[in-house]
């Protein structure tokens, strides 16, 4: 929300990096499971790495071309020694299987510098396939070596994948020109609408002798939610077929689900 609409419902304004640090601030992870927070360049800045260090949660994001990194005595940007590093040292290859392919990456471990004012980080540049465009990557974990870092990053695409669902199949954009509350509502619905369609894809997807994990991954939200309109449709009839004897409104149905 914009300032002057904030003001307007009594709530107070907060910018994009302090609302990512607030959900960080705000996630109770159960026992025993680790948490690493995946952002983009945008939200590398001190606002939200505090946060994840005050959660001493591990982050990891991509590295803007004009962040200054600092060695001994020099003064780096980040993009043109990304360049450089390509240019002088030998690469190293990753391939990464995916449900429908893979992607092949080479990379170059810069190792651990400090960037900007956020102290150390793990740097390291990598391309994918053939593209021209070198991608810095940064995390402040250890236990990361320079390919488990882009095979952490790589798995940031299912976020993507769905932020399209819930925009494209669910609506999570149409809650403009309503109140406040409603918004809100309108949000938790669509998060709860994918929860729900994920549920169904893992627990109906597969045919009799397979396992469910194993075709999970290739059901679309849309076939998830012919899933669903069908489970509610086989609901819907059989509670008629217990409450109601008159079957020509049963057929009369099943009709106009064919038509």
């Amino acid at each position: 929300m914009k300032k002057q609409a904030c003001a307007a419902v009594g709530v107070p304004f907060q910018k994009t990096t302090e609302l990512a640090a607030q959900l960080i601030r705000e996630c109770n992870a159960p026992a025993g499971v680790k948490v690493l927070v995946l952002f983009e360049a945008y939200y590398l800045c001190p606002t939200v790495v505090k946060a994840c260090r005050a959660q001493r949660f591990h982050f990891t994001s991509t590295l803007k071309s004009n962040r200054n990194l600092l060695k001994p005595g020099w003064k780096l940007k980040a993009g043109g020694y990304g360049r450089n590093l390509f240019r002088r040292r030998r690469t190293e290859t990753l391939v990464i299987t995916k449900p429908h392919g893979s992607a092949r990456y080479r990379f170059v471990d810069a190792g651990w510098l400090r960037v900007g004012q956020l102290g150390s980080l793990h740097v390291v540049f990598s391309r994918k396939g053939t593209a021209k465009k070198i991608l810095g990557l940064v995390t402040d974990d250890p236990a990361l070596s320079a390919a488990q870092l882009i095979q952490t990053y790589d798995r940031r695409w299912t976020i993507e994948q769905w932020v399209k669902d819930v925009k494209q199949l669910l609506g999570l954009g149409q809650y403009q020109n309503r109140s406040y509350r409603a918004a809100v509502i309108h949000l938790h619905l669509v998060c709860f609408a994918y929860a729900l369609l994920t549920h169904l894809r893992i627990q109906r997807t597969g045919a009799q002798g397979h396992r469910t994990r194993d075709k999970a991954a290739d059901l679309s939200t849309a076939a998830a939610q012919d899933q669903l309109r069908r489970l509610l449709w086989e609901d819907l009839i059989t509670y008629l077929k217990e409450e109601r004897q008159d079957h020509l409104v049963i057929e009369e149905l099943e009709r106009l689900r064919v038509a």
